[in-house]
């Protein structure tokens, strides 16, 4: 048992697991049985709409996940960082998406604000 395992093993025991599986995967075990592992996100672009001080917000959260990471990186040497330059460009687009959401919703608000002007001077 390699080092690193150890000293993982050695955490989670410290930190209170008391049953403890270890399972060796090689990778052709992996790409063999790639339809019966989990499903490893690994960016995550998600859209947000709240109220912040009586004010509608919609954002954007560009997230990077450890697992699906740490999987890239163990399993294929695959960074971060370029995993993220890989992205960029769709992140990019996500933002623009976003504040054209942001800026669709505020039209919406201001017609719907004209609106009620014109029913209440009825």
């Amino acid at each position: 048992m390699d080092k690193l395992l150890e000293k993982i093993i050695q955490a989670a025991k410290d930190a209170g697991a008391k049953d403890i599986d270890i399972t060796k995967i090689c990778l052709d075990d992996l790409i063999k049985k790639i339809d019966e592992i989990d499903k490893l996100p690994a960016v995550n672009l998600e859209s947000r709409i709240y109220f912040e001080n009586d004010n509608l917000v919609v954002d954007g959260i560009v997230a990077a996940n450890k697992f699906g990471f740490g999987f890239l990186k163990d399993s294929f040497g695959i960074s971060k960082k370029e995993v993220m330059d890989i992205y960029n460009p769709a992140v990019l687009e996500f933002t623009k998406c976003t504040h054209q959401l942001q800026e669709l919703i505020k039209s919406k608000i201001h017609e719907m604000e004209g609106e009620s002007k014109d029913v209440g001077e009825d």
